[in-house]
């Protein structure tokens, strides 16, 4: 996926794991795995340095010790929907570490 300009990222490079949430009101509850939880792990990646050190500093708690990038979705009751909303999220994050701020 091109995320911006010449900054592009696998799919390969992510996995998905799709776990049981309980949805709007309750829904759901322990039947289905709608929720989904994204991973990235960000040292082994094929961004630039300088990407990779503002990733990590945007993302914030959503990076553990490991330098792994986790989102998870849970907001829809549609495992698409939750997967799209954690690929958006993604490539959001990744856009502003991708545009260097003025010093």
């Amino acid at each position: 996926m091109i995320v911006m300009g010449d900054i592009v990222v696998d799919d390969r490079e992510l996995t998905e794991r799709f776990v049981r949430a309980i949805g709007p009101d309750g829904q759901n509850r322990r039947k289905k795995a709608t929720a989904v939880e994204l991973r990235f792990d960000i040292d082994a990646s094929s961004l630039p340095s300088d990407v990779k050190a503002r990733l990590i500093a945007l993302a914030g708690r959503h990076v553990t010790k490991k330098h792994e990038l986790v989102i998870v979705s849970r907001r829809f009751r549609s495992q698409v929907r939750n997967r799209e909303a954690a690929h958006e999220q993604f490539v959001d994050l990744l856009r502003q570490a991708v545009v260097r701020t003025a010093s």
